[in-house]
């Protein structure tokens, strides 16, 4: 079972193989075995049929049922991530998804604004991710956080210019308070952010984090930790817990502030305060600050990015997340591939070293 995107082909056997089978290694103690397994292969099954379906989207002009399968698909593989996470899963295999789940939003993307163009939209254009809706945690709260914390952070500007979508008005979507403080450090000339956030609680409350003292962060966030889950009672993922004679739990992927753990991560919080707290996806924290060690450590490798189509400027390996297993060599002066042909978008090559 193969599907090839990019150059690059998905061994869907080998992602079905990361099912969890040690209920020991559950890292969210409310999370049932019966719901994992269910749930785990209803989503890899859901993400393969649509990705599979994408492959010849673009010898059909009728975009309208595209735009559901792909909304739904990365709904489908950001709840694979919390899943996985919620079950104890590898987080190396978090980071593999990544760019695939990035170039899935470029796909949808791309259809939903086909589909806006087309005599089916009576010339109503709509947002892709609209972040006044559950939009904002199912796929751009979590599209953001998971990509920060997996050592993504650099590909922050690819995601914002589909949240704004500057087609459906003249200023593009109203800005969110916590969105806009999360990529501020990786996206440039976004302005002075909001003060407050879209979907308000419980996520207006971190703007409060950014805006203290570092020595007084960890105990607003221990104090947002011990709000956040009654303060989400609007959120979509509010009270999805198995409870015996009210819902089988189908749905439910974990309790986990995602949001919590990127603004940690971003603002070097000191986390012994709340590392235990039952809300706190303390891992995958740490093994965010794994990736930025291991990027401070190589500080002899310049952070280079060039556009594909344009020289490379320095000899040496060189990578891009359109291809990313892949490292190929380039000599000082070489034209850098545009990969036009696996339909990525702009492509931007990042220098990776001499060895």
């Amino acid at each position: 079972m193969f599907i090839q995107i990019n150059d690059q082909t998905i061994n869907w056997e080998n992602w079905l193989n990361t099912e969890v089978k040690d209920t020991n290694k559950y890292r969210d103690n409310l999370l049932e075995s019966k719901i994992y397994h269910k749930r785990f292969d209803i989503l890899v099954n859901g993400i393969y049929s649509v990705t599979d379906g994408f492959s010849k989207f673009k010898n059909d002009t009728k975009f309208g049922g595209y735009i559901a399968a792909g909304h739904q698909r990365l709904k489908d593989a950001l709840n694979l991530v919390s899943l996985q996470y919620s079950a104890g899963g590898d987080l190396n295999f978090i980071q593999e998804l990544y760019p695939y789940l990035l170039h899935w939003t470029e796909e949808y993307a791309e259809t939903s604004h086909l589909y806006n163009l087309s005599p089916d939209a009576g010339g109503r254009y709509v947002w892709h991710i609209s972040l006044g809706t559950e939009d904002y945690w199912y796929i751009a709260l979590r599209l953001i956080c998971f990509g920060l914390l997996t050592g993504y952070a650099d590909q922050m500007n690819r995601i914002m210019p589909i949240i704004d979508y500057v087609e459906a008005t003249t200023e593009g979507q109203e800005k969110d308070g916590l969105i806009e403080r999360l990529v501020a450090p990786f996206v440039a000339s976004r302005g002075v952010p909001p003060k407050d956030a879209r979907r308000h609680l419980p996520y207006r409350k971190l703007i409060k984090v950014f805006d203290a003292d570092a020595e007084k962060r960890p105990e607003l966030m221990l104090q947002y930790l011990e709000d956040w889950y009654e303060a989400s009672r609007r959120e979509p993922y509010h009270d999805q817990h198995p409870q015996p004679d009210i819902r089988s739990g189908i749905s439910y992927y974990g309790y986990w502030s995602w949001e919590a753990a990127a603004v940690t991560w971003l603002l070097k919080i000191d986390d012994t305060l709340y590392s235990e707290h039952q809300f706190y996806p303390k891992d995958l924290v740490d093994f965010a600050k794994v990736q930025t060690e291991s990027i401070s450590t190589e500080h002899t490798i310049e952070k280079i990015k060039v556009k594909g189509g344009d020289k490379g400027i320095k000899t040496g390996y060189w990578t891009t997340p359109a291809e990313p297993n892949t490292r190929p060599y380039f000599i000082q002066g070489e034209i850098l591939p545009t990969l036009s042909q696996a339909d990525w978008g702009e492509v931007y090559w990042y220098f990776d070293g001499e060895e």
